[in-house]
């Protein structure tokens, strides 16, 4: 329903795609069909058009195809545009994509130097600057001078388009921004949201570990707060109410995707239930918010089944440049599972039973398709 000819956020209210939601929709679909054939075509409608005539130089629209003849933009969503296609890239190796997409890159680096301060950090930036549907959008946090949510997005935006198109300088500058925002940002306990107002939003500690500003290693303490203390029962139980609370856009799926990177594998699965399981039940769809007042059947939800394949079914990855299926069995407190994803024309099938300590597994793969086992259990 949300990705007939491009990703779109909602059948019924939004029918074209946004950026930001499709970072999380186009791995769903490397799962779900064993190709990115929709999300090729939605990156490539950005090459294709000869201008964009009612944004800043540079700029690209933030749900495109449309003209915005308001002038308006999202200078965040062209951000995670860039990131998109860096992970697009992993997932395919199509270079040709990439490269056809490399003027619109340099166009975007070239937009954002316009508002770097002296320090090197995003300053004021124009038009609908985004973070979440939460606290951490307030105005004030968002639009009155230095947002570090912005910066820790940007910094990572540096790094991948460095990768993307050998452009060794940028990481330089990428790992002076990234440390500039952990001296700046964090007071010693939270990652704070703007470098002139005192307010601690829960998405923003996850944007920083997301991003790469801090990991477990760096900031043992508030990684303990946020493995012990936060989550779907938060609020519920009363903790640390002084940190305004993550919404289901984009803050509480950052959260699994970072507990999911460091190995927090049962845990994920918990947390799902947790933030998901109710909105299953109530419409059998995902929603935009934790709280059915928007669209409740969004598009970039189905990241969610593309967490269950890596980290409850334990295929990790499926390469088609490496003709490589990468599994991870992990404890996740399940005894049986399967799983089908297809691979082209044709698929993965494996089926798991947990035993003790072991699993056992029955696996059939592609012709020409051989498996590697990440964690090194059989």
């Amino acid at each position: 329903q949300n990705a007939v000819d491009v990703f779109t956020d909602c059948p019924s209210r939004e029918r074209a795609p946004w950026l930001c939601d499709s970072y999380f929709t186009g791995p769903a679909e490397h799962f779900f069909t064993g190709k990115n054939e929709i999300e090729q075509t939605f990156l490539r409608n950005f090459a294709l058009a000869d201008e964009f005539p009612y944004l800043p130089e540079g700029m690209v629209p933030m749900c495109y195809p449309g003209d915005h003849i308001n002038k308006n933009f999202i200078p965040n969503w062209s951000m995670w545009f860039i990131l998109e296609l860096a992970n697009y890239f992993k997932r395919t190796g199509d270079r040709e994509t990439v490269d056809l997409l490399r003027p619109r890159v340099e166009g975007l680096l070239k937009f954002y130097a316009q508002y770097q301060n002296a320090d090197g950090a995003l300053e004021n930036l124009p038009g609908w600057v985004f973070v979440e549907w939460s606290h951490a959008n307030h105005p004030k946090l968002v639009k009155d001078g230095v947002n570090w949510p912005s910066n820790m997005t940007y910094a990572d935006v540096l790094a991948k388009a460095a990768r993307l198109y050998n452009r060794p300088e940028l990481v330089e500058q990428s790992k002076k921004l990234k440390s500039l925002i952990r001296k700046r940002a964090y007071d010693g306990v939270w990652f704070r949201d703007n470098a002139k107002h005192p307010d601690v939003t829960e998405t923003c500690q996850y944007y920083a570990f997301f991003h790469g500003i801090a990991t477990p290693r760096s900031h043992p303490e508030l990684w303990k707060k946020l493995i012990h203390d936060f989550g779907p029962e938060r609020q519920a139980k009363g903790l640390y109410r002084d940190v305004w609370p993550s919404n289901a856009f984009i803050g509480n799926l950052m959260r699994l995707i970072v507990l999911k990177r460091e190995g927090f594998d049962a845990q994920v699965k918990r947390e799902i239930r947790g933030y998901y399981l109710k909105m299953a039940h109530s419409t059998g769809t995902l929603w935009e918010y934790d709280r059915p007042e928007a669209s409740c059947n969004h598009g970039f939800a189905s990241h969610i089944a593309y967490v269950l394949y890596r980290d409850v079914l334990g295929v990790y990855d499926v390469s088609p440049t490496e003709k490589l299926v990468y599994l991870r069995m992990i404890d996740s407190g399940l005894e049986h599972c399967k799983g089908v994803i297809p691979v082209g024309e044709e698929c993965v099938d494996i089926e798991w039973t947990r035993e003790g300590n072991k699993f056992v597994v029955e696996l059939s793969l592609p012709q020409g398709y051989n498996y590697k086992m990440l964690d090194g259990r059989s």
